[in-house]
C-alpha cells in the first residue's frame, strides 16, 4: 500500500496530511512555533524549533501508517532566508517574510540600478521580502559571509539527507532566480555579491531522495512553495480560476501555461514547472494584523476577539478607515514608506469600531490586489476560490462576496497547500496529470448568503473612501518622511 504525505512549513505552524491515490485523507495534524518580533520591522523564527515540530510531526505519521509505502512532498513559505555554515549549523536566526530590517538595501538597489532591472530579470519586484536587499543586509549585518544561504525547507532537507536542494518555485520567488535562464541570475547575484556555489541546486518539484524516520525508509519529493501549491491543492489550475488565500497574509493567484510580466513591474510570476506558472501578488496585512489586536486588547485568541467586537451585517457605517499597512507594504504598490493609519478617529469610536474598521480594511486591500492581479489576467474569471484560515470564516467569505463576487470553497478543508503537495506525490508515482486528480477532490460549495442591496451600497462608498485615502498618502513620498 502506498500513502501520499504534503508537508507544510508555514508561518505560524507546520502541518503534515496523508492521502491514498484517491487523495482521500487519511491523517492530519498540524503544531504551532512562534515569530519573533522584538522591535519594529523584526520577524524572526528559530529554525531549530520548526525543525522540531516537523520531525514530531513525520513521526506520528510512520506510527500511523508502518505498514504503507510513503512518500512525502515538501512545501513551505515564501522569502525566508537564512545563513548557515558547511555542516549546516544556523548562524543566524531564519528571517521570514515579515521583516522589513532591508528596506534600506532595498531603496539603494533601485537609486543605483533602478527597480525595473530587477522585475524583467526576476518577475519579482524590488522589495525588501525578496533576496537581493536582503543578501545584502544579511552579510552586513552580521558581518560575515556564510557558506549557503538557504531557505527553511533546504534547512529541513539538509538535515533530512545532507543534500542541499531548492526547487523551481521557491527560487523564483527569491527576486534572485532568471525564469527565462532557468537558473540564478547572475547580474543580480554579482551586485548582491554571492557567489552560486553559496546557493543550493535547483530541482524540478518531483525531485526525490531518501530519509529515514524512527527507521522506516521515506521517499521524499522537493515539492514546491506554499502559493504555488495551494492553487493546485483546491484544483484550480487554469488561468480563469482565481485563488484568494487570507491567512496571516494575503494573496490572489492565478495559473498560466508560460511566464507573465506585468508593464507595471507589479505583479509576480512564479514557476512550478516549464508549463505552470502562478501569478499574483500578495499583501503583508491580514491575519496578523487581527493577532496584534487581540494581544493589545488583552484577548488569548483571534477567534475571542472577533466574536465580541465584529459587527454583524449589516451595520452602521462608522466612518473609521484603517490603512493596514502595519507591515512595509507589498502588493499593490510596494511603498515600503507606508504606514499603517487610522483616519476619521475621534473619541466616540469604540474598540468594536477599531476591530470592524480593521477586518474591513483586509478585505479592502484583498479587493485592490485582485483588481491588480486581474488586469493583468486580461478576463474575468471563471470561479474565485478561498482559501486560508481568515479567509475560510464565513464573516470574512460574505464580505468578499460584497467586495469581489460569489466565492467557492471546500468545506472544512483547510489544508488544501498540503494536499497540493501530496498531489505532486501522486503524480509522479501514479502518473497521473493534475487534470486526472482534479475529480478526487472534495465538491466545492458556496456560501448562502443574501446580500442586502443597502449595506453592499454602504461598503461600496466606504471603499471608495478607503482608496482614496490611500491613494493620498501612498502617492505622497514625503507624508511619513
Amino acid at each position: 500500500m502506498r500513502a501520499y504525505g504534503g508537508l507544510d512549513i508555514g508561518t505560524d505552524g507546520v502541518r503534515l496530511v496523508v492521502v491514498d491515490q484517491a487523495l482521500e485523507l487519511l491523517f492530519a495534524e498540524g503544531l504551532s512555533y512562534q515569530t519573533n518580533s522584538p522591535r519594529p520591522g523584526w520577524a524572526e523564527q528559530n529554525p531549530a524549533e520548526i525543525y522540531s515540530a516537523c520531525i514530531n510531526l513525520l513521526r506520528k505519521m510512520v506510527e500511523r501508517f508502518p505498514a504503507h509505502q510513503l512518500y512525502l512532498t515538501f512545501s513551505s513559505v515564501m522569502h525566508s532566508l537564512l545563513g548557515v555554515d558547511q555542516a549546516g549549523q544556523e548562524l543566524t536566526p531564519l528571517i521570514i517574510w515579515a521583516d522589513t530590517r532591508s528596506r534600506g538595501k532595498r531603496d539603494d538597489l533601485e537609486k543605483k540600478y533602478g527597480k525595473e532591472l530587477f522585475y524583467q530579470h526576476t518577475a519579482c519586484p524590488l522589495h525588501s521580502a525578496y533576496w537581493p536587499a536582503r543578501l545584502i543586509w544579511l552579510k552586513e549585518y552580521f558581518q560575515q559571509d556564510f557558506f549557503r544561504y538557504i531557505s527553511i525547507k533546504e534547512y529541513l532537507i539538509f538535515k533530512l539527507t545532507g543534500q542541499w536542494m531548492t526547487d523551481y518555485s521557491l527560487a523564483s520567488s527569491s527576486g534572485i532566480f532568471n525564469l527565462e535562464q532557468v537558473e540564478y541570475d547572475r547580474e543580480i547575484l554579482r551586485i548582491a555579491g554571492v557567489d552560486p556555489e553559496q546557493l543550493s541546486p535547483v530541482f524540478s518539484p518531483t525531485e526525490s531522495f531518501s530519509f529515514q524516520i524512527n527507521g522506516k525508509l521515506i521517499t521524499g519529493l522537493i515539492g514546491a512553495a506554499d502559493g504555488v501549491l495551494a492553487n493546485l491543492g483546491v484544483g484550480a489550475v487554469a488561468s480563469n480560476q482565481s485563488v484568494l488565500t487570507v491567512g496571516s497574509s494575503s494573496a490572489v493567484r492565478f495559473i498560466s501555461e508560460r511566464p507573465v510580466l506585468d508593464a507595471e513591474n507589479r505583479v509576480w510570476c512564479y514557476m512550478l514547472e516549464q508549463d505552470f506558472y502562478v501569478i499574483g501578488e500578495a499583501t503583508n496585512g491580514a491575519g496578523v494584523l487581527l493577532k496584534w489586536l487581540a494581544d493589545i486588547f488583552g484577548y488569548q485568541r483571534v477567534s475571542e476577539l472577533l466574536a465580541d467586537n465584529l459587527r454583524a451585517i449589516p451595520y452602521q457605517e462608522n466612518g473609521l478607515i484603517c490603512i493596514p499597512t502595519m507591515i512595509a507594504e507589498r502588493g499593490p504598490n510596494y511603498n515600503e514608506d507606508l504606514k499603517g493609519l487610522f483616519y476619521g478617529l475621534s473619541l466616540n469610536h469604540s474598540r468594536q469600531d477599531i476591530v470592524t474598521a480593521v477586518y474591513e480594511s483586509i478585505a479592502f486591500f484583498l479587493k485592490m490586489v485582485y483588481d491588480d492581479v486581474k488586469r493583468v489576467n486580461g478576463q474575468e474569471p471563471g470561479s474565485i476560490t478561498m482559501t486560508g484560515r481568515l479567509g475560510l470564516s464565513e464573516k470574512f467569505m460574505e464580505f468578499t462576496e460584497y467586495l469581489i463576487g460569489q466565492v467557492s470553497y471546500i468545506p472544512g478543508y483547510q489544508q488544501n497547500t498540503a494536499v497540493g503537495a501530496a498531489m505532486l506525490g501522486v503524480k509522479m508515482v501514479e502518473g497521473l496529470t493534475y487534470q486526472a486528480m482534479l475529480k478526487n477532490l472534495p465538491s466545492r460549495q458556496t456560501g448562502d448568503f443574501v446580500l442586502n442591496q443597502s449595506f453592499q451600497e454602504q461598503l461600496a462608498n466606504k471603499y471608495r473612501r478607503f482608496k482614496r485615502v490611500y491613494h493620498r498618502i501612498s502617492l505622497d513620498s514625503h507624508f511619513y518622511r
